[in-house]
């Protein structure tokens, strides 16, 4: 399978784009006219396509605040049959090197922290890191992968050419999982899935790092177990926005094999190589 990557700014294309976004998301898309003028004015948008056919895409158009210019990136779509096989990690290393182009230095985006594979890639294999949460960012959404549920985010960012992209992985090479580090706990209740549980002892915030757990399978928890994904959502966030507030940072993740989970680790951004 051969996957061609490409800067995309036709409205044939992103027609194309706008008809795989209702597929992935299962509502209305961008307007075109919309779209076609990001392209035009400093914004990337990327496609990924098999056999001439689009299968996945990134879109992203310029920011500013606080004195800087950042290229914030809105959307990357996967089609359902083409997931899991690092077309998102493709396109995201392509909108870097066109980034750099343009002249940006730093991407910023959204995503739901309570989505594992949206995590692993994001934090693990791109090296974002997180500092900010907002809690119901969107308000209430409708669409196939965010309703029934607050719209909270992380807000992320992809420090391009830094220092921090070429030391994480000595930065991080030392990190062992061990359970006093853990801010939240979680057990497996009587159907196999992760239940969030406060802990009962203090947490010692002279750590190096601490972690927070999140099921692996987030969106299949929401629809088996409403309540459940409602109570991971209110714990994490409590624990997110307490640690953001006192100066730590989502920076890594760890795994261990065999739980339904997998850990964020947080560490003190301004210890960070950044």
């Amino acid at each position: 399978m051969r996957i061609s990557l490409q800067k995309i700014d036709t409205i044939e294309q992103l027609e194309e784009m706008a008809l795989l976004e209702a597929e992935v998301w299962g509502t209305s898309p961008i307007p075109t006219h919309q779209t076609l003028t990001v392209a035009k004015n400093g914004g990337i948008i990327i496609g990924a396509f098999i056999d001439g056919k689009m299968v996945g895409f990134v879109y992203s158009f310029p920011g500013y605040q606080d004195g800087e210019t950042y290229l914030c990136s809105h959307m990357l779509g996967i089609a359902e049959p083409f997931r899991d096989q690092g077309i998102g990690y493709m396109l995201k290393m392509k909108q870097a090197q066109e980034a750099i182009k343009q002249g940006y230095r730093t991407i910023r985006w959204t995503y739901d922290p309570l989505q594992s594979r949206n995590g692993y890639l994001n934090i693990a294999k791109l090296g974002a890191i997180c500092s900010q949460y907002i809690e119901n960012c969107y308000g209430e959404m409708d669409d196939a992968l965010n309703k029934h549920l607050p719209s909270d985010r992380f807000i992320v960012e992809w420090l391009l050419g830094s220092r921090y992209l070429q030391e994480r992985g000595r930065f991080f090479s030392r990190l062992k999982w061990s359970p006093e580090k853990m801010v939240l706990d979680w057990k497996q209740n009587n159907t196999g899935d992760p239940e969030a549980i406060w802990k009962e002892e203090p947490i010692h915030h002279d750590y190096p790092f601490l972690l927070v757990p999140i099921p692996l399978q987030f969106q299949r928890l929401k629809e088996t177990d409403h309540e459940l994904a409602l109570d991971w959502r209110y714990k994490t966030r409590d624990v997110f926005v307490r640690l953001f507030r006192e100066g730590w940072a989502v920076a890594h993740i760890l795994r261990k094999d065999g739980e339904p989970v997998l850990y964020y680790v947080c560490v003190k951004r301004n210890e960070l190589p950044l």
